[in-house]
């Protein structure tokens, strides 16, 4: 055990990441061959849910990629088991006042820091056994993605507990009245971008997004580059050139 990487990381540059949707061992064994600082496993709009969680965790085990897990809410069961089934970064979604920061704070530290259970499950093969060297290892991020989210994002930022926020583009978009897309955003979504920064900065806390590399350049240092379904559609590009280089030798 040598602790939550991905912290010593973030004390030096920006962590790159890969969404994981698909629940096959073997597509998140390619991810950890990729070399990526983390794989954020999406129980909220992946392809399988909190449960078929930890076979996939453990293929990260041993290895230089950390365990990143966004559960599908803010919910004190989905935490406390992707945290015992060897999550070191939870991610939660729609997080929209302090109120709910705390919720996912507490979720994510035992007593006296919050409100998680112990349990010997493999989680202490991952972040160890003692309790107190658990709750400053793991990390907890709130998902800031909503008009009100933004609104209240200093104090979200400011809560105990809270390691990070982590923009959703799309949902923030569309709750701004706008079409969700890649970047570069909206022009009210990049200023939000530099809000949360801001926000982060104060607060002493990890700004996050799910978009490119090209972002570290503006201060946030959590950044999913591309995901499991990604790469496979690369596969449509690659036939077309195929295709092509056919139809050109057919014409020739």
């Amino acid at each position: 055990m040598t602790g939550n990487r991905l912290r010593r990381v973030w004390d030096t540059r920006a962590a790159l990441g890969a969404w994981c949707w698909i629940p096959a061992p073997a597509v998140v064994e390619q991810l950890v061959w990729c070399g990526f600082d983390f794989i954020l496993f999406d129980c909220q709009h992946g392809e399988y849910g909190i449960s078929d969680l930890e076979p996939l965790l453990r293929v990260t085990t041993n290895t230089e990629v950390t365990p990143v897990v966004r559960v599908p809410t803010n919910d004190y069961y989905a935490i406390g088991h992707a945290l015992d089934a060897g999550a070191e970064v939870i991610v939660v979604p729609m997080v929209e006042t302090r109120e709910d920061a705390e919720r996912a704070a507490a979720a994510s530290r035992f007593f006296p820091a919050g409100t998680r259970s112990y349990a010997g499950t493999r989680s202490t093969q991952v972040l160890g056994a003692d309790p107190e060297q658990v709750n400053r290892e793991v990390a907890c991020l709130a998902m800031v993605e909503t008009a009100t989210g933004l609104a209240n994002v200093a104090e979200i930022a400011a809560t105990p507990g809270i390691d990070g926020i982590f923009i959703g583009p799309a949902d923030l978009a569309i709750t701004l009245g706008l079409p969700p897309g890649p970047p570069p955003f909206a022009p009210e979504v990049e200023k939000a971008v530099d809000q949360v920064v801001a926000a982060c900065g104060s607060a002493g806390v990890v700004p996050g997004l799910a978009a490119g590399s090209d972002y570290a350049a503006r201060g946030l240092r959590f950044l999913t580059v591309t995901g499991d379904r990604v790469l496979l559609r690369r596969g449509q590009a690659e036939l077309a050139a195929a295709r092509g280089a056919l139809g050109s030798r057919s014409a020739g």
